[in-house]
């Protein structure tokens, strides 16, 4: 995630926020703060109190509640969309229309037609900056991985190994769990989507089988909610490279936390846990750290790529002189993949990438 380093416009940033919730409240505003020439000009929540409480946290100027407002306001520069996955692709394609830079947090959208929509969108305002929030699993590692993975340092890559285990699915009704909100997105499995698409390149073809073993849950009403979203997904597949892959998901594993990719390879495993640790073990030997090189290390900076990003387009710079990842070609690429894994697991067939 090279970025230019030349960008010297002082001019403040003017940010609006739709849909400020956990994740923007934990990384995506923090961040912001932390950078220079930075104005948070206006929150729209889904309430005014809501709004009001990020407002005084972080120091926005206005709360709003109608997010077409917040749009329609010519002192803002860039968007932070925070909502369900169901409003990006509306929020998204209005935000560019509206001449707005945009972030859209995970997942990209709840369906692959919605997602589409927001790339012609990009391409349709290619001044603009589009980027969805990476995915925290390539952090902070990711050059390092992918120089030795291209250089075979560990070795001849035979197999790649994905495993996303735990409790999750015990806990209270959230929106995650409902296919209003969320649509095609499953637990942690977009996230690795994009993941393994960053490390080892996209499925080629794919077979997948959902369960979804914990049948009900009480929503805040005391009402019964039926599960639809799978909470034990099964994957194997073949990558473009050629190589196989398989992906263990579930939510039911209430006393394991497992979230790791492994590369098998001639040699031995090279081990991500993700965001925690990177080890190696060779020929069947005890897992080691390995010691990454300092300058092949970098931590979080989303917030920052993005708004230099949006810098340099405000100079006249060119796609691909601010480049920003992933955007959201890239964000289609793990679309179409969970499309592919709902008709799999529909069909009971081996679906091709290419027929997305």
């Amino acid at each position: 995630m090279t970025m230019p380093t030349n960008a010297q416009n002082t001019k403040p940033v003017r940010i609006g926020f739709i849909g400020a919730g956990g994740i923007c409240r934990q990384r995506h505003l923090p961040g912001l703060n932390a950078l220079d020439n930075i104005e948070l000009v206006a929150v729209c929540n889904r309430s005014q109190a809501s709004g009001q409480k990020i407002a005084d946290e972080f120091g926005f100027s206005e709360v709003m509640t109608d997010w077409k407002q917040l749009l329609a306001r010519d002192d803002i520069d860039a968007v932070f969309i925070g909502s369900y996955p169901n409003t990006h692709a509306e929020i998204s394609c209005k935000a560019l229309d509206s001449g707005k830079h945009v972030f859209c947090q995970a997942r990209m959208a709840s369906t692959l037609p919605d997602a589409e929509r927001m790339l012609q969108s990009a391409k349709d305002h290619p001044e603009l900056v589009n980027m969805l929030c990476p995915p925290p699993h390539r952090m902070p590692w990711e050059a390092y991985l992918l120089e030795s993975l291209a250089s075979e340092k560990y070795g001849n890559l035979l197999h790649v190994r994905v495993v996303c285990s735990n409790g999750s699915g015990y806990g209270p009704l959230i929106f995650r769990d409902l296919v209003e909100f969320s649509g095609q997105q499953i637990m942690f499995v977009g996230i690795w989507a994009e993941t393994i698409n960053t490390f080892v390149g996209e499925y080629q073809q794919l077979s997948a089988d959902f369960s979804t073993p914990i049948k009900t849950k009480e929503g805040e009403d005391g009402n019964v909610v039926e599960m639809e979203i799978p909470q034990v997904v099964t994957i194997s597949g073949i990558l473009n490279s050629g190589i196989s892959i398989s992906e263990y998901h579930s939510g039911i594993a209430k006393h394991e936390n497992l979230n790791q990719i492994e590369w098998i390879t001639d040699r031995g495993t090279l081990r991500l846990n993700a965001m925690t640790s990177l080890e190696w073990s060779e020929s069947g030997k005890d897992f080691e750290p390995v010691q990454v090189p300092e300058n092949q290390t970098r931590d979080w900076m989303v917030e920052a790529d993005f708004i230099q990003a949006v810098r340099l387009a405000s100079e006249g710079a060119s796609e691909s002189e601010r480049p920003v990842s992933p955007d959201f070609a890239e964000g289609l690429k793990y679309m179409k993949k969970m499309a592919a894994l709902h008709l799999s697991a529909k069909e009971k067939r081996v679906v091709k990438l290419s027929e997305f």
